[in-house]
């Protein structure tokens, strides 16, 4: 089937872009990078796994 739209639609049947990521991703993803850097510098506790960061929340 797809390769029949391939052939029909001489090309992908479909638009094919490269979406422009939002204020509010990029803004994310910045804060992910400081927060990644902080954790290096030993400025932040980092997790090992799951259980290590529940039971830091269930302290607080």
């Amino acid at each position: 089937m797809a390769i029949k739209q391939l052939i029909n639609k001489n090309g992908v049947p479909f638009e094919v872009v490269n979406p422009k990521p939002s204020k509010e991703l990029l803004e994310a993803l910045q804060e992910g990078e400081v927060i990644l850097q902080e954790m290096k510098e030993g400025k932040r506790k980092g997790y090992s796994n799951m259980k290590e960061l529940l039971d830091a929340l269930d302290k607080d």
